[in-house]
């Protein structure tokens, strides 16, 4: 029985021994990439099971698994560089005992691009999309205008931003249209669930950002329940805000975001805009940097003056505090199909923060072919924030 025993430890001990040592290794090391959004296949050789992941993940670089095992194809999707410097980032396998094996990838600057901004430079803004189905004949019309949309989005470059007037059908296009660059949250007043048409919401850059800490409210005595509180001589209408905290991948830090709708009518907009205010408090507690932006339905002069009086007693107008010559577009938002230069300023960006300096501002005032593609501008600031 001992000699039995002692037989088998002995085995065990000699199948230990013979156990192969890991391997892992990845082909190709190095990966050359062009500016355009591509996809780059990996081969991995192993005999064993492992883990991959981007080195401090610099959100334009995604990977379409985080482990393996065995011999297998990781494909690694790089995202567009605007810019005209290149930027590179290592991907990095491991195992469980510890081999390792890398790819480093560098990607070329996009010939007449754009300056990279310098670290902690953040493009944040505001556009009223106007409701699809308003206008019913001509060229304003959403199935032709969509698409001067599209590419206006896509030429402010927003990091993220805030959207209004978004109807089920734009949040379907939205969603298919751009969802390889940006992803999208809506909030509709018209839902206690805060689901469905008639909706506003928040778009960021699904490379560089993440969500979390979402809340909606309406501007009312009760915020918390859904209510018909825009009412008056020029309508009746369910008004209220959305709210998120959005971390940067990159670098780690997190911004308060909240976006707006403004009543239409002038005084319920008085009366509910201190809740914009309260709700920031509510929900950024600890102080973050803070960005509030939307269609407020009210100018700095304007009758509903004391909204703005509010909304600019907690944050700060971008507009106001940068020095006009980094300002650039037009002053008007506004634009009502009509105006080149904007009719009136009833969208803003505004900010606060110690560590947030606003640095460039832009009412994009851009027209294709002769053409607007929305009855608002979209307003765009550039931020620089430091740790």
């Amino acid at each position: 029985m001992l000699f039995l025993l002692a037989g088998a430890l002995f085995a065990g001990s000699c199948q230990g021994k013979d156990e192969p040592e890991e391997s892992l290794s990845a082909d190709p090391a190095l990966i050359e990439a062009g500016s355009a959004m591509e996809s780059y296949r990996i081969s991995v050789s192993s005999n064993c099971s492992w883990t991959v992941e981007v080195e401090e993940d610099p959100g334009w670089l995604q990977l379409d698994r985080s482990s393996g095992h065995d011999d297998a194809t990781v494909t690694a999707r790089v995202y567009e560089n605007k810019y005209d410097s290149p930027r590179e980032a290592a991907i990095l396998f491991k195992s469980a005992k510890g081999k390792t094996a890398s790819v480093r990838l560098v990607q070329a600057g996009k010939e007449g691009g754009e300056t990279a901004p310098a670290e902690g430079v953040f493009r944040i803004g505001t556009y009223n999309l106007r409701m699809s189905g308003l206008d019913t004949e001509g060229q304003y019309v959403w199935d032709i205008r969509k698409t001067r949309l599209k590419q206006s989005i896509l030429d402010c470059g927003f990091d993220f931003f805030g959207i209004q007037e978004v109807s089920s059908t734009a949040q379907a296009w939205l969603d298919s249209e751009l969802s390889s660059k940006y992803t999208f949250q809506y909030f509709s007043p018209y839902s206690q669930g805060g689901k469905g048409d008639r909706a506003q919401g928040i778009g960021y850059r699904k490379d560089a950002f993440t969500l979390s800490d979402w809340h909606y409210f309406w501007a009312s005595d009760t915020p918390e329940t859904m209510t018909a509180n825009d009412t008056g001589s020029n309508g009746t209408y369910k008004r209220g805000g959305c709210c998120c905290i959005l971390t940067h991948k990159a670098s780690g830090r997190k911004f308060f975001f909240m976006n707006n709708h403004g009543c239409l009518n002038s005084e319920p907009n008085k009366a509910g805009a201190h809740v914009y205010v309260d709700m920031e408090k509510k929900y950024n507690p600890s102080g973050l940097p803070s960005f509030f932006v939307g269609d407020m339905n009210a100018g700095e002069s304007s009758e509903q003056g004391s909204v703005y009086m509010t909304y600019n007693s907690w944050w700060k107008d971008s507009y106001k505090v940068i020095d006009p010559s980094k300002r650039s577009g037009c002053v008007g938002t506004f634009n009502a199909y009509d105006y080149p230069n904007g009719k009136s300023r009833i969208d803003f960006v505004f900010f606060r923060g110690d560590n947030v300096e606003a640095e460039q501002y832009c009412c994009d005032n851009t027209l294709y072919g002769g053409l607007y593609a929305s009855d608002h501008f979209p307003v765009y600031v550039n931020f620089k924030i430091s740790q």
